[in-house]
């Protein structure tokens, strides 16, 4: 249906300027002057007298006797809002009419044929006749332009009131191919612009054959496609779990220009039903956004091997604001829903949703105070697994900042000038459904000893609020730097931090009990922490140059280091009253610990201990200056960064040297091979001791280098490689845009957040983010311009404790191979080598079939074992005529549209 409403449509000139002959064309048409002859005529119209301009390079013949007036080559006709250009144009002012049409040279090619612009739109055609007095038109072998296709007819006659009839209609869905064997045909269209388009029977032709796809008749409303409201017919097929079904369909309701809404609805034959609420918004220039909501209701019989039995929801919400010259703007992020959505509303076209178990939201409102150096953000965030149960909500979170002052910036003295404060006000509420019992290590009389979770639902709220963190943070830094020895930098700074809370833990030891009571006292409590530190860095640089006439002309070696020196006093000291020392059992005459009475609070407690800490870093480049063919030189980048890291404490009782951290990174065959190493190396011994058959390996306070074990031991290791290859790299051409194809509106808004699968790490977007067709969907993009194309990464880690060693190593795999201009394969793999098993792998076959497309994805073994085939045809309007066939171990399902 909405296939033929676009095909008729007249009003389309701006889809129209996607064709470069009718741009050229209608550009002529407005700005061209011809050089030829000019002349007018006066005709009457309504009985009114008018003139119209007209134009010809060759010649204008004007026969007095009957008043006929003829205009060769490449002639132009000016009436108003009308443009008429054709090789041949004939002017009759005793009928008040106009014939114009082409002509074919001696190969048989057409020549000059009628271009025809008006308010309803513009027409190529055979030959036109054109009556000024009553504003009709006949039109032959016309050819215009609509969204996505191109309209024919082989005769077209117009009305005054812009309404027409169509005679041998025929839609082609294909913009490039005018001659393309898919289209709709119907004998007989009357088109009434503006309100309705009304059809005989119609056909869809496939090949030049019919098909049983067509009505015997047709009404269709005749309206702006982007205020198109109307019916989503369903989706049908066999689900193994759930049986037969009816899917997406429902009602799609533009409401204006501004947001549409779609609600949509499931049914299953054994018992399964779902709704979901679909929203897009786009108030231009302000924000936009998409909202998706989705309920189901799963059951089945008990007699099923699995029975079904719950209700899911799941919503996702996502705003984007236009924060151009404003001084706020708010942002959204959300994907939330039951944790068993995935588990029982499986999806056979995305896998990656199924076996993703973590998912995150984020709601951002935040701005800047005119006039001032505040700004401020209040926020809400939440965090669910669905794997553990465990959700995390922090709601609201406030913050005020105060950007950087320097108060003497004019001054003279370089320590003034540079001298600068900063100011951070944090606030937050955090809720989480894990009851934690703190770093207890001992028996508490009251309160439990281990984890527990509480089961999030509307009866346990007000559990879930008792054991809410809630609390806020003031930071205030000041500090300068100035030039030390000319090559040296200094930085002194100095903080304050002060955390505030509604309450605070009192500790009491229960002999009895052998156990501690904790209990929380309500009131206003306040603790104030503050740390000094000393800067000093520089750079060193080193040149060794190579004799005149080799290729490398130099290597130089760049050294950052950086040290600083850190105190901050004990906070256990009892003066400041943020530890309690007490007794946690009776062992001999009583073990003592200090406890904090902020332990396990939003923003922790003091800290326990004096430091006094000596930090150094020293970071290293190696770049070296090749001669090129041309006269100058360029610079190559041997090693990014090797860096090395660590501290001292001088206050520290034990183990006063931290663990020593190394980082590398660099790029090899001009940045094509990526690079990146990291270790961390325990400088202290170990000692292993067996007993009894048990073998125990413990850490002591002395250095390894001392004990003849070397440097020390690596506690951790990371080495990965990665490449991005394809046949254009070394032009700008092989970077794609990531911005949605198929221009601005409400039809690119309904893709939802999502994070790229083949990203380590990533998050649940929940559901199926497969959306249904009448959404944008951005993973359907295939670049048919890069021949070839592939991304291999291989990563390896390690790590060791004094229970044993871990190794982890993958390699992977994913591009796009175009077999031929019109066969394109992707592919997605990777293999584990410690589960010696492959990864998920997926492959997709994209086949360009013209007016048609083919798209198939394989999942050729593991959890999510699956096939679909979807052939359809390109053009927007017609997306819902397609075929499609999935098949997976979850369901066997067949459907078409």
């Amino acid at each position: 249906m909405k296939a033929q409403v676009n095909a008729v449509k007249l009003d389309s000139l701006n889809t129209l300027q996607n064709r470069t002959n009718s741009l050229n064309t209608e550009l002529a048409l407005e700005n061209d002057t011809l050089p030829g002859i000019q002349d007018s005529a006066k005709v009457v119209v309504n009985g009114i007298e008018t003139t119209i301009k007209y134009f010809a390079k060759d010649s204008i013949i004007t026969k007095t006797q009957s008043n006929i007036t003829y205009l060769y080559g490449d002639a132009k006709i000016e009436y108003g809002a009308i443009n008429l250009r054709a090789e041949q144009i004939i002017i009759d002012r005793n009928t008040n009419e106009l014939t114009a049409r082409g002509v074919q040279d001696s190969t048989g090619l057409w020549k000059g044929r009628p271009i025809f612009k008006d308010p309803g739109g513009v027409y190529e055609t055979e030959e036109i006749r054109y009556n000024f007095e009553t504003q009709r038109a006949r039109i032959k072998g016309v050819a215009t332009e609509q969204p996505d296709g191109q309209l024919t007819g082989d005769i077209i006659k117009r009305n005054a009131d812009q309404s027409a009839y169509i005679s041998e209609g025929k839609y082609i869905p294909c913009l490039d191919d005018p001659n393309a064997t898919t289209y709709i045909k119907a004998k007989k269209i009357k088109v009434i612009p503006g309100k309705s388009v009304i059809t005989g029977p119609f056909l869809l032709y496939v090949g030049d054959i019919p098909t049983p796809l067509g009505l015997p008749f047709g009404f269709f409303p005749d309206t702006n496609e982007s205020n198109l409201s109307g019916i989503l017919f369903p989706k049908y097929g066999d689900e193994q779990r759930r049986g037969l079904f009816l899917r997406e369909g429902g009602w799609y309701q533009a409401w204006n220009e501004k947001i549409h809404t779609a609600i949509t609805g499931d049914i299953y034959s054994k018992g399964s039903w779902g709704l979901k609420l679909r929203t897009a918004y786009n108030n231009r220039y302000k924000y936009s956004g998409s909202l998706d909501i989705t309920y189901n209701r799963n059951r089945t019989p008990e007699t099923d091997e699995v029975p079904l039995d719950s209700r899911d929801f799941w919503i996702s919400w996502s705003h984007r604001p236009d924060s151009k010259g404003r001084n706020s703007n708010f942002s959204a992020s959300v994907t939330a829903g039951t944790s068993t959505f995935n588990q029982n509303n499986l999806s056979t076209v995305n896998f990656q949703n199924n076996v993703r178990s973590e998912f995150r939201s984020n709601v951002n409102f935040s701005g800047v105070i005119p006039r001032s150096p505040f700004s401020y953000a209040i926020s809400g965030r939440h965090n669910q697994n669905v794997q553990t149960g465990v959700v995390d909500i922090s709601l609201p979170e406030f913050s005020l900042t105060m950007n950087r002052v320097t108060p003497f910036k004019r001054a003279k003295g370089e320590i003034l000038k540079r001298l600068n404060l900063g100011w951070r006000f944090n606030a937050s509420n955090r809720v989480t459904n894990v009851v934690q019992p703190g770093t207890a290590g001992f028996n508490i009389a009251n309160k439990a000893v281990t984890t527990d979770t509480i089961a999030v639902t509307f009866g346990s709220l007000s559990e879930l609020l008792d054991n809410a963190k809630n609390g806020a943070r003031h930071n205030f830094d000041l500090s300068t730097s100035f030039s030390f020895l000319d090559n040296l930098t200094f930085t002194p700074s100095f903080n304050v931090e002060e955390l505030w809370y509604l309450e605070e833990l009192n500790y009491e030891f229960l002999p009895d009990e052998n156990a501690v009571r904790i209990d929380t006292l309500n009131g206003f409590s306040r603790a104030m922490t503050y740390s000094t530190s000393m800067g000093l860095s520089t750079q060193i640089y080193g040149m060794f140059p190579f004799k005149e006439g080799k290729k490398i002309e130099a290597i130089r070696h760049i050294m950052t280091p950086t040290i600083s020196f850190t105190y901050r006093p004990d906070f256990s000291d009892p003066k400041f009253g943020y530890y309690q020392t007490v007794q946690t059992d009776t062992t001999g005459a009583g073990t003592f610990r200090q406890l904090s009475i902020y332990d396990g609070f939003r923003f922790g407690s003091p800290s326990l201990g004096e430091s006094a800490a000596l930090s150094f870093a020293v970071s290293n480049k190696l770049e070296m200056k090749v001669r090129s063919d041309t006269a100058k030189s360029r610079k190559v980048t041997i090693l990014d960064n090797l860096s090395f890291t660590g501290g001292y404490n001088f206050l520290a009782d034990s183990f006063q040297l931290s663990n020593i951290n190394i980082a590398a990174r660099t790029s090899l065959f001009d940045r094509k091979l990526n690079i990146i190493m990291n270790a961390s190396l325990d400088p202290y011994t170990y000692i292993t001791t067996t007993t009894e058959g048990v073998s125990t390996t413990e850490r002591r306070a002395t250095l390894a280098i001392k004990s003849g074990q070397g440097l020390g031991r690596l506690t951790s290791a990371r080495f990965s490689l990665s490449t991005n290859l394809n046949s254009r790299a070394n032009s700008s051409g092989n970077q794609r845009s990531n911005t949605a194809i198929g221009g601005e509106g409400l039809n690119a808004l309904g893709d939802f957040p999502g994070e790229d699968p083949n990203q380590f790490g990533a998050l649940n977007n929940g559901g199926n983010s497969i959306l249904p067709e009448y959404y944008y969907d951005p993973n359907s993009y295939v670049d048919i311009n890069i021949p070839w194309n592939i991304r291999l990464s291989y990563d390896y880690s390690y790590r060791w404790s004094t229970t044993g060693t871990t190794t982890r190593q993958s390699v992977r795999a994913n591009g796009q191979l175009q077999l031929t201009p019109k066969w394109q394969v992707t592919y997605n793999t990777g293999y584990d080598f410690d589960a010696k098993d492959f990864v998920q792998t997926s492959i997709g076959l994209y086949r360009d079939l013209g007016c048609w497309e083919m798209r198939a994805n394989w999942i050729p073994f593991g959890t999510f074992t699956s096939y679909t085939i979807d052939i359809q045809i390109k053009a927007s309007a017609l997306k819902d005529l397609k075929i499609s066939r999935r098949r997976s171990q979850f369901d066997t399902n067949i459907s078409a549209n």
